[in-house]
Parts: C-alpha cells; sequence; structure tokens
C-alpha cells in the first residue's frame, strides 16, 4: 500500500497551503454526526478541497453514499469504499476507525470546512500560475487567449469565494417583489426608449444576446447609439460602447447633435447661431456626466473585448455592452470567414452570460436584401454565418424607406423589425428618425394611426421618447 502521507507537498522548496489536520476532524466529524453532510456539500464543492488522495477518495465515497440517501457510518462508509475498489488504498476500516477517533465531536467542523476552502483557493491559485506559465511558455501561443483564459480562470475562482447557490426562497422572493414594485409599467430590464420595444421586451434583459442589423448608410450605429445615449443619460445605466468603425471624436459629434437637438452639418461647419449654441452647452454637461464608455480601437479581438468587459463589471461599470459592428472584429486565427464569425457570435453570448448583461452586437446584412421584388430583410440575410442567428437571443433588422425611394415623404419614416425574439413574440416597431440628428424616437402619432408621415408637428415631452417639433422641417 503507497503511503500518502509522503505526498509531494512543497513547491519551490516552499510547501504547497494544507491542513492535513483539518481534513482528519472534518471527516471525523461527518463519521460522528452525519447530518453535519449536508453542510459539508454546500461549502466542499469537490474533492479537491482535500490535499491528501485518501481523503479525496474517502469524500467521494461520503458523497456517493449522500446521493444514494444511505445512512453513514463506518460499515456504510467502508462497503462503499469496498465498492469503489480503495478499501485498502486509504489504510482500510482501522483508519476510518481512526477519523471518528480524532474528533470527540462535530462543534467545529465549520471552522474545519473553510479553513480547507481556503487552503484550496490557494492551491488552484498555484495550479492556475503554473499553467500560465507553461501556456506563455509555448512557441504557438497566442498572447489574447493565454490572457483571456487566465482572466477567466481568476474570475472563476473569485466567484467561489462568494456564491452560495442553495438559498431560502424568501431571498428570491423579496427582491422579485421590489423589482416589481419598482417597475410598476412591466419594464424589468434596461429601457432603450424606443416605448415600442421595451414593451415587447420588458427591456432589454441579462444575458441576452441581441443582432442589430441593416445595409450600410440605413442608420444601425444611429440606432445604437441612440439605445446608448437613452440607457446612459436618461437611465443612469453603465453602457459601453465599442466602436471599430467610427473614432470616438465621431460618435461624440454625433451624441453631442441629437442630445442638443443640433442640424450636424451646422456643427461641422460652425456656423450655429446664439440658440443654437446655448442648447450645445446644455448637452454637455449631461453627457459629460452619464457613465458611457466609448472604446474606439478599430483592431479590437473577442478575447481583448472579453477582457475589458470583465475589468469593467469587477469595477461596477457595465450594465450594457454594444459592439459597432460583429463582422469587424478579428479572432487571432486564420480560418474560414464563416467560422471565424461563428466564434465571436459564440464568445459574445458567452460573454453576456457570464457577465450577466445584455449586448448589443452590430452586424451586416448581405446584398441580396437590395435585390428588387424584396419587402423585407430575413434571418438568412445575416452575413457569413448562420452561428450568429443560432447564437442570437434576438435579432433586429433597422429600416428606412427613404434609402431607397429618396421621397420626401419617407425622409422620417424608420422600422425596427423585431426578426427573433427567444422569449417572447416578433414585431415590426415604427419609429421616426431624424436624420439631421442622426436620432431615432418614438413613431409620429400619424404614423402610428397609418398616416403618411409626411406632416410633423409635435411638441418635445422632455422623455426619453419624445419626439421634438419638426415643423420647421
Amino acid at each position: 500500500m503507497p503511503d500518502f502521507e509522503e505526498k509531494q507537498n512543497n513547491y519551490e522548496g516552499r510547501q504547497v497551503p494544507m491542513d492535513l489536520d483539518a481534513e482528519r476532524c472534518l471527516l471525523g466529524g461527518i463519521l460522528r454526526d452525519p447530518d453535519v453532510m449536508g453542510e459539508a456539500i454546500m461549502i466542499i464543492k469537490d474533492e479537491s478541497f482535500f490535499y491528501l488522495e485518501k481523503h479525496q477518495l474517502i469524500w467521494t465515497a461520503l458523497c456517493n453514499l449522500n446521493r444514494a440517501v444511505t445512512p453513514i457510518d463506518l460499515v456504510t462508509l467502508a462497503n462503499e469504499l469496498d465498492v469503489m475498489g480503495k478499501l485498502q488504498l486509504v489504510g482500510g476500516r482501522e483508519y476510518l476507525f481512526e477519523l471518528m477517533e480524532t474528533v470527540a465531536s462535530s462543534a467545529n467542523v465549520s471552522w474545519h470546512m473553510e479553513l480547507l476552502r481556503k487552503k484550496s483557493v490557494l492551491r488552484r491559485l498555484i495550479k492556475m500560475s503554473n499553467k500560465v506559465i507553461k501556456d506563455s511558455m509555448d512557441p504557438a501561443a497566442m498572447p489574447d487567449e493565454v490572457l483571456s483564459d487566465a482572466e477567466k480562470d481568476m474570475f472563476s475562482i473569485a466567484d467561489d469565494q462568494v456564491r452560495d447557490s442553495l438559498k431560502p426562497i424568501d431571498q428570491f422572493v423579496s427582491p422579485l417583489l421590489q423589482r416589481l414594485n419598482e417597475r410598476k409599467d412591466g419594464i424589468t430590464g434596461i429601457r432603450t426608449g424606443i416605448t415600442e420595444l421595451d414593451q415587447l421586451t420588458n427591456g432589454l434583459q441579462r444575458s441576452d444576446l441581441i443582432i442589430l442589423a441593416a445595409r450600410p448608410g440605413v442608420g444601425k450605429t444611429s440606432f445604437a447609439l441612440t439605445i446608448a445615449a437613452n440607457a446612459a443619460i436618461n437611465y443612469h445605466q453603465n453602457v459601453a460602447f465599442f466602436s471599430l468603425e467610427m473614432d470616438g471624436m465621431q460618435l461624440a459629434q454625433r451624441l453631442l447633435c441629437s442630445q442638443a437637438r443640433i442640424d450636424q452639418s451646422k456643427l461641422r461647419n460652425g456656423f450655429l447661431n446664439s440658440d443654437e449654441k446655448k442648447k450645445l452647452i446644455a448637452a454637455v454637461s449631461p453627457i459629460n456626466q452619464a457613465p458611457l464608455y466609448v472604446d474606439d480601437n478599430a483592431d479590437l479581438g473577442i478575447m481583448e473585448l472579453m477582457s475589458k468587459a470583465r475589468q469593467l463589471k469587477r469595477k461596477g461599470k457595465l450594465d450594457l455592452l454594444i459592439i459597432d459592428y460583429l463582422q469587424l472584429m478579428r479572432t487571432g486565427k486564420e480560418e474560414n470567414r464563416a467560422v471565424a464569425i461563428g466564434a465571436i457570435s459564440r464568445g459574445l453570448k458567452i460573454l453576456a452570460k457570464e457577465m450577466q448583461i445584455p449586448v448589443i452586437a452590430l452586424a451586416q446584412l448581405s446584398r441580396k436584401v437590395e435585390e428588387k421584388g424584396r419587402e423585407r430583410p430575413q434571418l438568412s440575410d445575416l452575413r457569413e454565418s448562420g452561428s450568429i442567428e443560432q447564437d442570437a437571443d434576438m435579432v433586429w433588422f433597422v429600416e428606412r424607406k427613404f434609402v431607397q425611394t429618396h421621397r420626401e415623404e419617407d425622409k422620417y419614416l424608420a422600422e425596427l423589425i423585431v426578426a427573433k425574439h427567444r422569449n417572447g413574440s416578433v414585431k415590426d416597431i415604427p419609429m421616426t428618425f431624424i436624420p439631421e440628428y442622426t436620432t431615432f424616437y418614438d413613431a409620429a402619432p400619424e404614423e402610428q394611426d397609418g398616416g403618411d408621415g409626411g406632416a410633423y408637428s409635435y411638441n418635445d415631452g422632455g422623455d426619453a421618447g419624445g419626439v421634438p417639433d419638426f415643423a420647421e422641417f
């Protein structure tokens, strides 16, 4: 029989974190008081929490008995180890008896469990560090991938320190009632500022991947920026906007014009009257105070994106993430383009679930939507990968008749087609688009009533869905 006590217990001349006495006391305490097992499995996630191999085998046998609802005592434990073929390896029935004799009672098992948990965490950190070193030494190693894996492992270890998944039901019911009380209108997620969309989705929900697609020039960036501005400025949500197509100055200019409701061409030319200058100055403060973060790195990969998102989330500064746009992201690998895009979309869905935030990824549509006789885009028009449709919880298409017709009466008409909604119904949502501001609003009353949309004379209600007075146009 091998001597498990002689197991290697040092690393670079120093002892690996462990406490064999605490391991013996915990196992012995369970044998003395089997009711402790229920508490133990809440803390001791797996056998790796024990350093000594024979203690790992004994814990595995105890878990087997617990799952089979078999009473735990010396006889049943020895029998289970015998069935596993491990009884002699752990020292036989004699060692099991010694464990029980180690402790007089189970009074201190909670303290022993916490001690084992801490030692296990330190060993996992050592193991993770060794893996990082090994991966980094690989000549074919990709720095972004090694860093992403290391961050994921680190966050996994950190999450285990605070995660207690078994809780009394009242810990779920009370927060739920509080959320419902705060959101009497049914909006439980992040508001977009487009009333019909918020009502359809109940707000953007945690862990959802949303694909926002359109052909170039239709306004998908403008719509994404409209959502970002409404969420950050009006509803004080932390929004990260990753722009691979436009630089930060261009986005800031669009945002200023949208909030101040000033014609972009006037801002670019500098021909602003005194009233417009006042509007511009008034718009600066709300924008500067908004929790909106912009990254305009045009060479962004999925690994780098995940790393930056984790940093923001760790600081408590991430409620919504927007990427403009998906097909411009790099993967760091030479492979078929469809496979590469599929890897990115899967990565974004994983990120949404891991961060527990909604993720909006903009995407291009194929040229098929421009063919004559095509009235509206379809899910199959998503460019380069069918996995985009598969991974997405929602798929939105932005449509503007004016792009095809160039008729003056279509200038302000827009539509959001919710083509896929995993947790709800699909719908075509009419909107208003103001090209001078590059901003989307709720549909005009005439448009919702089936009018031609050619007359605009509303009052600005001042809220996120309010439409300005367009009589001057």
